[in-house]
C-alpha cells in the first residue's frame, strides 16, 4: 500500500485516485462494462483514441488556462486550435506507451486494485470502507465510473513502464564535473541600456506614415464592443426564514437516516472461487466447487482449501480472505448471498460471471444507531436546508417562466421584492462585480439577449446566487475616427523610429567593444552610464534572466578586453557585455555528488523516455481525423 500511496501522490496525482474509486470484486474487471462507441479523434495502431475523451481533456485544460488567468479571464486569448493538437499529441503518446506496456507484459491484477480499494483511507470513515464517502468522493470529480477499473489497471502498468525508462539514466563523472563547473561559474556583467525615449526628439511621423499605419491596423484603433445590463440577483438564503418544519418531516428524515446506516453496514467475507473460461467448462467447475463444498460441510478448515484451491490469485494466498466491504462492493449475485448470511456460515455454490464461488461470512459491523432526540438539531437543520433549497429551486422555475414571457426584469424583481441592479460598461474581458463572472459574461453577448433583446434564463453563479439579466445598453466594436487617434499613431510610430534608432547605437557599441574600443569611450558616446554586476551565478536574482540568458552565452573575453551583443529590452535596447569568467574547481562533497549524479540521471532518464515515445512514433501506424464541419 505504500508503493500505491507513493503513486497516487505522482504523476497521475488526483486523476489517478478518480481512477480507483469504483466499487468492484475479485477478477474479471473488463467483464462488468460493456464501453460505448464513440467517433474516434485518432487512431494509434487500429485502436481509436475517443472524440469525447479528446474533447473532456480540451475542455478540462481550458478550465485550467482560464483558472490561471485570474479575474477577466477571456478565453478568445486562447489558440483551441494550437491547445487541441497538443492534447491530441498527449493522449496519442499515452496510448502509445499504454500499448507497449501491454506488450512488453507489465500487469496490475484486478485482485490488487480491488484491495487497494478497500484498504485506502481516502474511501473510509472510522477505518472502514463506506460506499457513502466513496460515492461522494466519485460525485465530487464528475467522471463516470464504468470506464475507471480497466484505465486504472493500464495506467499503473503504463507507470510501471515509464519509470523503468527513466530509472535507466545515468551520468558520467566527467559530465557531473562539467555540469558542476558550468553551475558554479561567474561571470562580471556589465550593461547599457539606450533609451528608445532618447531618440523621440530627433524623428517624426508624417501625415502619411499615420494614414497609412491607420489603414494597415484598423484593429489596433478599435474599441471594443461593450455592454451594460441590468440583473436581478435571488439567494437561497432568502428561503431559510420562510420554511415550516413538523414532525412529519424530522420523522421522515430520520428514517432516511437509519436506513443510511443500515447501508453503511460492513461484512467481512472469504471466498473460495473456481473460475468457468476458456479451459474449464461450467460443468466441471461447477463439480469441483461441490466437491469442495462437501469438504467444508464435513469440517475442513475454509481459509486452507481457500488457499490451496481457490483460482483467485488476489484473495487466495490470504485464506480467500476479501476484507471488509459494503453494499456495492461485488457484484450482485455475490452480494446478495454474502448478505444473506449469518456470521461462520458457508452459502451454497453462488454462480457470477467469473465462475462459481463458496462464501464465508467471518464478521458483520453495524453501525450505532443513535435515537431521534440524539439528532434532533441535526435534522432540523437539514430538514431546513433540503425544504428551502426546495423552495429555491421552486422559484427559480418560476421565474424562469416569468423571464421568458416579460419584456423586461420588473416583474421578476416584484415576485420577490427584489432590486433591478446595474453594471457598469464591460468587455468580453468581464467587467466589476458579477460582470467579472464568465458566465454572466457570455450569457451577456449571446445573440439571445444581444440581437433579439430577451431575458435569460436563470443562471447560476458560484456563490449559489441565481441572475436574470438582459442587455440595457450596447456599444459595438467601431473604428475611431482617425483624428481621435492621429496623436496615439504619430507617438507609436515615433517610439518604432525611435527603437530602431536605440537598436543601431547597440550593435555598434557592441561591434566597437570586440574592435578594442573601451568601455569608457562608448558609455561617453552615448552619455549614458555602464551598470555592473559583479561576480553573477547562474543562479542569481540580478540582473534580469533576459540580460543573463544573453551574458551566460557569451564567449571567454580575452585579456583586456570585453565580449558583448545587443538584444532589445521592450523598445529599449541594451548592450550586454562580460569582461570576466571565474571557475570553480572546488570538488563536490560526497553526498552533493550523489544527489547531483541523481538530479543529471533522473532528467537524463526524461530525455531517454522522450527519445523512446519518438521511436514508438516512428515505428506506429497514426492517424489524426479531422472533425466534421457542420
Amino acid at each position: 500500500m505504500e508503493a500505491f500511496r507513493d503513486l497516487i501522490r505522482g504523476w497521475l496525482g488526483k486523476a489517478l485516485l478518480v481512477l480507483l474509486l469504483v466499487p468492484f470484486a475479485l477478477v474479471g474487471i473488463e467483464s462488468y462494462f460493456v464501453r460505448g462507441h464513440a467517433a474516434p479523434a485518432a487512431t494509434v495502431n487500429g485502436t481509436d483514441i475517443p472524440m469525447t475523451k479528446l474533447d473532456k481533456a480540451l475542455e478540462k485544460q481550458k478550465q485550467e488556462i482560464l483558472s490561471g488567468m485570474g479575474p477577466g479571464a477571456d478565453a478568445s486569448r486562447i489558440d483551441m486550435a494550437v491547445l487541441r493538437s497538443e492534447i491530441l499529441r498527449n493522449l496519442v503518446d499515452e496510448e502509445l506507451l499504454r500499448q507497449d506496456a501491454a506488450k512488453s507484459g507489465f500487469l496490475v491484477s484486478d485482485a490488487m486494485i480491488s484491495r487497494m480499494i478497500s484498504e485506502e483511507p481516502a474511501f473510509q470513515e472510522n477505518g472502514k470502507f463506506s460506499p457513502s464517502r466513496f460515492a461522494q468522493v466519485l460525485r465530487s470529480v464528475g467522471e463516470d465510473p464504468a470506464t475507471f477499473p480497466v484505465q486504472a489497471k493500464e495506467r499503473i502498468a503504463q507507470r510501471q513502464l515509464m519509470s523503468g525508462i527513466i530509472a535507466t539514466g545515468f551520468t558520467s563523472l566527467n559530465e557531473m564535473n562539467l555540469v558542476t563547473r558550468l553551475n558554479n561559474q561567474k561571470r562580471d556583467i556589465h550593461v547599457l541600456t539606450i533609451p528608445a525615449m532618447h531618440f523621440v526628439g530627433m524623428v517624426q511621423a508624417t501625415d502619411a506614415e499615420v494614414a497609412a499605419e491607420y489603414k494597415q491596423h484598423p484593429d489596433r484603433y478599435t474599441s471594443e464592443e461593450k455592454v451594460t445590463a441590468e440583473y436581478v440577483a435571488l439567494s437561497p438564503e432568502r428561503f431559510q426564514s420562510t420554511v415550516t418544519i413538523t414532525q412529519d418531516d424530522l420523522d421522515q428524515r430520520y428514517a432516511e437516516k437509519l436506513k443510511a446506516l443500515e447501508s453503511n453496514e460492513q461484512r467481512h467475507a472469504s471466498h473460495i472461487l473456481i473460475k468457468v473460461d476458456d479451459k474449464t467448462k461450467d460443468a466441471d467447475a461447477r463439480a469441483k466447487i461441490q466437491a469442495i463444498e462437501k469438504r467444508v460441510k464435513a469440517g475442513e478448515d475454509f481459509g486452507k482449501l481457500a488457499k490451496e484451491l481457490s483460482q483467485d490469485p488476489g484473495s487466495a494466498a490470504n485464506n480467500g480472505d476479501l476484507g471488509m466491504a459494503g453494499h456495492g462492493m461485488f457484484v450482485p449475485e455475490f452480494e446478495k448471498a454474502l448478505f444473506a448470511l449469518k456470521t461462520g456460515e458457508v452459502s451454497a455454490p453462488v454462480k457470477t460471471q467469473f465462475g462459481y464461488h463458496l462464501i464465508k461470512l467471518l464478521d458483520v459491523q453495524k453501525a450505532a444507531v443513535p435515537t431521534l432526540a440524539d439528532m434532533r438539531a441535526e435534522l432540523e437543520t437539514e430538514v431546513r436546508q433540503i425544504k428551502a433549497e426546495d423552495a429555491f429551486n421552486e422559484a427559480i422555475e418560476k421565474l424562469d417562466a416569468t423571464a421568458y414571457e416579460s419584456s423586461d426584469l420588473k416583474d421578476i424583481a416584484k415576485a420577490y421584492q427584489l432590486p433591478v441592479e446595474v453594471t457598469t460598461p464591460f468587455t468580453l474581458k468581464g467587467g466589476d462585480g458579477v460582470a467579472a463572472n464568465r458566465k454572466f459574461v457570455q450569457t451577456a453577448f449571446s445573440d439571445d439577449l444581444l440581437k433579439d433583446g430577451k431575458n435569460s434564463a436563470g443562471l447560476r453563479l458560484e456563490d449559489k446566487r441565481v441572475v436574470w439579466l438582459r442587455v440595457k445598453s450596447h456599444d459595438k466594436a467601431a473604428l475611431k475616427p482617425l483624428a481621435d487617434v492621429t496623436g496615439m499613431i504619430r507617438l507609436r510610430l515615433q517610439l518604432e523610429k525611435a527603437s530602431a534608432m536605440a537598436r543601431t547605437h547597440a550593435e555598434n557599441a557592441a561591434k566597437a567593444l570586440a574592435a578594442g574600443k573601451s568601455p569608457a569611450e562608448i558609455a561617453a558616446a552615448e552619455q549614458l552610464q555602464w551598470v555592473d554586476f559583479a561576480a553573477v551565478t547562474r543562479s542569481a536574482q540580478t540582473p534580469s534572466a533576459d540580460i543573463q540568458k544573453v551574458a551566460f552565452r557569451l564567449p571567454a573575453p580575452k585579456a583586456g578586453s570585453w565580449s558583448a551583443d545587443a538584444k532589445p529590452l521592450g523598445k529599449d535596447f541594451a548592450v550586454i557585455a562580460i569582461s570576466a569568467v571565474t571557475e570553480d574547481l572546488t570538488p563536490l562533497a560526497p553526498e552533493q555528488r550523489q544527489q547531483l549524479a541523481q538530479a543529471q540521471g533522473t532528467m537524463r532518464g526524461q530525455q531517454e523516455l522522450m527519445d523512446y515515445v519518438e521511436y514508438l512514433r516512428s515505428k506506429a501506424k497514426i492517424e489524426i481525423i479531422k472533425p466534421e464541419k457542420n
